[in-house]
Formats: structure tokens, sequence, C-alpha cells
């Protein structure tokens, strides 16, 4: 290939992945697969020097400014074509001997749940049976020995088949965007590496499962870290901490209290329970914690039974299903379930121990308070846009106010959804769909119908099938009609447009290329 300033971008970016599939970057080195380049590039004899190489680039290139200083020029070339702006190789080293000490930690994390297992084994043995604290410990143990297993067979199949590109996009000229993905979601390519971006501690150690792992996450996170620690140093200090939260600072932080009945106001599987719940934070507060802590583990079961309901768990799967199993339910289908772990094995003990009518050992208030921050995630899952009915309401707000793809998702929410009358959502419903009728609905349809690339997939294109939806709804049957009717010529007519445009553009651009072609003739 011949550089000069008729060179295409379509064909340096052809000519870049070129190069890079067909030498291996690592054994090479970043130089050497410039040289390559600039040779093909250049159409010049792979034994030429870098001094020539660099002589002819910078006689017949179009580019204004081009590095004077060698090691800055064949820097340029580095980044500018192959996008290489460190070696391959070097990163390549950093992220084994990153990969290395992540499997250490998985080799502790599964030595100590494995040792746990067996003195639970051997004390069964001694024993005849477990406890019931040490039956959810041991499930506790399985749980963490499966998620380090999951992590582990994950940091394998990177090393065995995505290590080498992993390392050369490490080794890349690096994008505002991916600076930004890399700070929000951290710079590991396996969950197992990126275990300490948010969480406190380490969430693959058995041992970071504590009754304090769903504890005030609402918090910010400048001074969560420390005061954490504070909390699991000293009994003390978590009561004092959680009694302020629970009390809240007015104008500053609102109460246990507040955040409950908004909850509730905003929720109708918590307004079914208003009443139950208002009675909970009056047992509270009369500091009756033998009734709270009566109450507590039940209505919160009960809690997550509605939300199941509301995910598409049936009634006969929910009537031979443990706590576990709905949470189970609920993990599987809510993205914003974060405390699974916790309530899968630390909650249960207590709940267990009410449900069946035992005796709450130890200090009752304490009991009390760990229930009512227990109580408000969970609540607060009531109100989560993963459920159903409040994704609806979310699209639906937007239909109102007449955007167009919300107008496109609420035509199957609308039949998929019932929203109950506690939302009072009838007139938002009522407004949404007089959009149907409106010229900038089937204006955006239109737009949206001129991007299909093939005529052949006119009908079957997504315009297509919202208009068909519309007229089956009966919500503009005329203007439905009337947009199916023209949609073949419509769409037709603007492939065609696009078309020719892209002929006349090809055509402008011919001649260069045939006078340059002339030339070498």
């Amino acid at each position: 290939m011949a550089y000069n300033e008729s060179t295409t971008f379509g064909e340096i970016l052809g000519l870049s992945g070129k190069v890079l599939a067909e030498n291996d970057v690592f054994k090479l080195g970043k130089r050497k697969l410039a040289k390559i380049f600039l040779c093909e590039l250049l159409e010049l004899n792979v034994s030429s020097t870098e001094a020539e190489l660099e002589a002819a680039y910078k006689a017949c290139s179009p580019r204004e400014k081009i590095p004077a200083d060698s090691a800055e020029f064949w820097s340029f070339v580095e980044k500018e074509y192959l996008h290489l702006e460190d070696e391959p190789k070097e990163k390549f080293s950093e992220i084994c001997f990153r990969v290395n000490e992540d499997l250490v930690a998985l080799a502790k994390n599964l030595s100590f749940i494995r040792k746990e297992l067996v003195s639970l084994e051997e004390k069964k043995k001694n024993d005849g049976r477990l406890t019931a604290d040490e039956r959810y410990y041991r499930n506790q143990l399985e749980y963490f020995e499966n998620k380090n297993l999951v992590a582990k067979d994950e940091i394998v199949d990177f090393m065995t088949n995505k290590i080498r590109p992993y390392a050369i996009s490490k080794a890349s000229v690096k994008s505002p965007v991916f600076a930004f993905s890399t700070s929000l979601f951290g710079d590991s390519p396996y969950a197992f590496g990126r275990r300490f971006h948010w969480a406190p501690a380490d969430p693959y150690d058995v041992r970071s499962l504590d009754s304090y792992s769903n504890k005030f996450m609402d918090l910010p996170v400048s001074g969560y870290r420390e005061m954490m620690k504070e909390c699991k140093s000293s009994p003390a200090k978590f009561k004092e901490y959680a009694l302020a939260y629970i009390n809240g600072f007015p104008g500053e932080l609102p109460s246990v209290r507040e955040k409950l009945l908004d909850l509730v106001g905003k929720s109708h599987i918590l307004s079914s329970r208003k009443h139950i719940i208002e009675t909970m934070l009056r047992h509270f507060e009369a500091k009756d914690y033998i009734s709270l802590v009566s109450m507590a583990p039940l209505q919160i079961e009960g809690i997550f039974a509605d939300i199941c309901r509301e995910i598409g768990v049936s009634e006969s799967q929910l009537d031979i299903s443990s706590l576990n199993d709905k949470l189970q339910h609920i993990d599987g289908k809510m993205r914003s379930f974060f405390f699974f772990e916790y309530y899968s094995f630390k909650f249960p003990v207590l709940r267990n121990l009410v449900a069946h009518g035992g005796l709450v050992d130890g200090d009752l208030e304490d009991t009390a308070i760990h229930l009512m921050l227990d109580l408000l995630p969970v609540c607060e899952l009531a109100v989560s846009e993963d459920l159903p009915i409040m994704h609806a309401l979310d699209v639906l707000k937007e239909a109102s106010n007449g955007k167009p793809k919300k107008l496109v998702e609420w035509l199957d929410l609308r039949k998929s959804v019932v929203i109950p009358d506690f939302y009072a959502a009838q007139d938002s419903i009522t407004k949404a769909e007089a959009h149907y009728a409106s010229q900038p609905f089937w204006a955006y349809l239109e737009g949206e119908l001129k991007k299909v690339k093939d005529v052949t997939h006119i009908k079957s294109s997504e315009p297509v099938k919202v208009a068909g939806k519309v007229r089956s709804a009966g919500l503009a049957n005329e203007l439905a009609e009337k947009f199916l009717k023209s949609s073949q010529r419509v769409g037709t007519e603007a492939i065609t447009k696009r078309n020719e445009q892209v002929e006349k553009l090809t055509s402008l651009l011919k001649p260069k290329v045939d006078a340059h072609e002339s030339e070498e003739s």
C-alpha cells in the first residue's frame, strides 16, 4: 500500500489490524511492530533501517505535525497507528503478578473454609447433631466455598483465553471514557480482582460476613469504613451509632421512623402492612423490646414473600419455600438485592428462634436495634425499580410527558403489569395514551423506520411492530393504519436515498484515487 494524501482512514485502520493480527507483539515488542507497519504502509523492504523508514514517512506524509526527534517519532507511530502506549509484554507480566496474588488470596479463603467444615463435621460426629447456629454457619461455609471456586474458575478462564488481548488493551492508548469506566467499576478483568472496589470488606472471605453487613448502607462513603471498624471493635460504639442513626438528626439525617413511613407511602406492599410497621415503631420507642423482637423477624420474611409475588413467584411455589428459597428467588431477579448473604445466613438464626417459640438470649435492646436496622433495607427493596410495578410506574411517568421511547415501552407494560389502585395512576395512563394520537410520536416512529437498512426488513422492523401494537390496543387506529400502509414506501424511499448519497460520496472520492493510479502507471 502506498501512503499519500489519498490514503483513507479505513485503509490505515485495516493495515493496523492486519499487522497486529499477523505478528506476535509479545515476542517482537511494539517498536518492531511499528517498523513492520511502516514497511507495509510505505511499501519498503523489511530490511529497511529505522532511519530509512523515518525519512521515507516524513517525505510522503501529508501530516503537518510529525515529531523531529527519532525517539519521539517512533513513539508517535506506535501510538497513532498501533494505538500502543506501553509495552504489552510488560503489562502481561504485571497482570500475571496480580493474578498470582489473587489466586493466593483465594487459596487462603478456601483453606480456612475447609478447616471450618472439617471441624463442624467432627463436632457432629462427636455430639450427634449441630445447633441451629452451627447448621447455618455450615451453610454459609458451603456457599462461600462455591463462591470462591467460581471466582477461581473465572481467573483460570481469563489466564487461558483472555489475558493476551487484555494485556494489549492495557498497553493501548487510553480514552477518557475508559478511564471513567475503570474508576467506576474497578480495574480488573474478573470479579475477584474488583472485590475491594466498593465493598468495605472482602466479600469472598467468609469471615467478612457479620451482623453489621447490611447496616448503615445509605450513609456517605467517606467515613463509612472507619465507622464499621469502630462498630466491630466495640459493641458499645455500635449501640451509640445505631441509636443515633435510628433517631436521626433533624434537618440532616431522617430518622428510621421517617424513612419507613416515607417508604410505606410509596409501596403498596408496605402500605398493606402500615398498621403493623407503625406498631413495631411504637414498641421500639416505648422500649417494649420483647414485642418488637417477637414481631419483626416474621414481618421481614412476610415482606420478602410479598416481593416474591411481585417478581412472579407463584403461590404454590411460596407455599413450599423456606426463607432461603424466597431469598434465592429475589437474588435471581433483582440486581438491587445486595444483602442475600446476610439474610440467608445471619438473619435466619433469630427468625427461626422466634418462629419456633424460642427465648431470645442476651440483650433484648441490642437485638431490637439490629432488627430495626434489618427492617429498613427490606422495606427499601419494596420500592426498587427491579420490581415490575416500580419499573412500570417510572416508564409511565416519562410516557405521560410524551417521551417517544417510553411510549413504545409502555405498550408492552400496559398489558403485562397490573398497577394497583394504591398508586392512583389512571390520570397518568390517560395522559400517556393520548400521546399515541400525537404527531411527534408518529414522527419519531417514521424517523426510526427510515433507519432500517434493508428493504426486506421493513415489514418485521420495530417501528412497524409498534404501530401494530397501537392498532391492536385501539389507541390510535387511523394513524396506526396510515403508518402501516405507507411503511413499505417510506422505508424503501429512505433506503434508496441513502444508497444514492453513498454512491455520490464514492464518486467524489474516486477521481483522486484514479489520478493517483494514473500517475503511478
